[in-house]
């Protein structure tokens, strides 16, 4: 058996082949420019999403309070005085703040 080797050498430019290897480079990070923004879109929702759900969890916790509060007879007696309900006998009295003398415009 015989073997034939060649002799050729292969010859690359440099300047060739650093353009080639540039395009490759920049074809990649093309392709993945859009997942990698998809992703960084998908982070930021997700932190969102936790701040409000924290938020819906304290008012949550707040509601349950109130709930509990109302529960009682205190607690109800409490809510209608302050939606304006009075015990028969009571007297309602309502406070009107009045402005401050000498503010505003003058002449009037």
């Amino acid at each position: 058996m015989t073997t034939v080797t060649s002799k050729r050498k292969l010859r690359v430019h440099l300047p060739v082949f650093l353009a080639l290897v540039a395009v490759a480079l920049l074809l990649a990070a093309i392709n993945l420019w859009g997942p990698m923004a998809t992703a960084r879109r998908q982070q930021e929702e997700l932190v969102r999403l936790r701040a409000e759900k924290v938020g819906q969890q304290e008012e949550g916790r707040q509601l349950r309070g109130y709930k509990r509060k109302l529960a009682s007879d205190e607690g109800q007696e409490s809510a209608a005085r302050r939606s304006g309900y009075v015990r028969e006998g009571d007297r309602r009295l309502v406070f009107v703040k009045e402005k401050a003398k000498g503010r505003g415009r003058e002449g009037q």
